[in-house]
């Protein structure tokens, strides 16, 4: 069960590290055309939701991995 664990713990680190990579090219380029990202409600709501969600997906694996252990 642990190898599982570690597997899908992997494939979140590296969605999670794709995800930012996308995101910072894609503000890089919507900077470059608009002028910034002041104001922009968009992007603030996904940069603030996005870490909620990776910490709640965090959280459950860890109670289930908890569970298993015990």
């Amino acid at each position: 069960m642990s190898e599982l664990f570690f597997w899908v713990v992997v494939g979140v680190v590296a969605l999670t590290e794709g995800l930012i990579v996308f995101t910072v090219l894609r503000a890089r380029m919507d900077t470059l055309a608009t002028g910034g990202l002041v104001g922009s409600r968009k992007a603030e709501v996904v940069w603030t939701l996005l870490p909620v969600l990776i910490l709640i997906a965090i959280a459950v694996l860890s109670f289930q991995a908890l569970e298993d252990a015990g």
